[in-house]
């Protein structure tokens, strides 16, 4: 018999941050503890030799997950973490220099919500296979990949061309996740944020934005790319 084929994961463990998340009322008002696990597999013997463009950038992932739970105002665990998984299995874009990551596991859990007599979790495992993502045109030039939508909350990848020009939303919040980008003539490095809505910014080079919107329309305003 043959030996199982190797696994390789990169994982973010014990990982704690207030977040809103919820239905109930308060649950909407007030921030929660939301402890977070996240897990990432992918063939590590090509990064093994020192080439970083051939792992993925754990800090970064860190940033782009709190980005996501913090902005969203989910309402439920579920929408949140199929936005999160659907984030860590997209191709990956222009100048972001990873890897595709082939599958991903997503565990959140509520650790007060229940006033210590049991910790609600969730866990999404998912390969990349599952990820087929609905895209729009939302301007010339740009188009978004929807990681996930609810009635009250939306989280997207949105990918510029270069040189083109794009006015962030209301009620949306932007995190530049790679490439270049002028917002009121400064530019933006990778990580860096916009504040909710009305911004304009101007993509010097290919680039990739992760849009996150709560309590405002969802982004809609083009039709499905082909």
């Amino acid at each position: 018999m043959s030996d199982p084929l190797p696994e390789d994961w990169i994982c973010l463990t014990e990982l704690e941050f207030p977040c809103v998340v919820g239905l109930l009322d308060w649950e909407q008002r007030s921030p929660q503890r939301l402890a977070v696990e996240i897990a990432m597999k992918l063939d590590l013997d090509a990064s093994g030799g020192g080439d970083l463009t051939r792992t993925v950038d754990y800090a970064a992932v860190l940033e782009q997950v709190q980005f996501i739970a913090q902005h969203g105002g989910w309402r439920l665990l579920e929408s949140m973490a199929l936005a999160i998984v659907r984030q860590l299995l997209a191709l990956p874009a222009e100048e972001e220099r990873r890897a595709q990551i082939e599958a991903a596991r997503v565990k959140l859990s509520k650790t007060g919500v229940l006033g210590g007599r049991a910790v609600f979790t969730i866990e999404v495992n998912r390969h990349r296979s599952w990820y087929r993502p609905e895209a729009r045109v939302i301007a010339e030039n740009v188009r978004a990949e929807v990681l996930q939508e609810t009635k009250e909350s939306g989280a997207y990848r949105i990918r510029m061309a270069p040189r083109t020009s794009w006015t962030v939303p209301s009620g949306m919040d932007c995190m530049l996740v790679a490439g270049r980008v002028l917002s009121d003539g400064a530019e933006l490095g990778s990580g860096d944020t916009l504040g909710r809505g009305g911004s304009t910014v101007e993509s010097l080079g290919a680039s990739c934005l992760l849009g996150v919107s709560h309590g405002s329309p969802i982004l809609s305003t083009g039709e499905t790319a082909r």
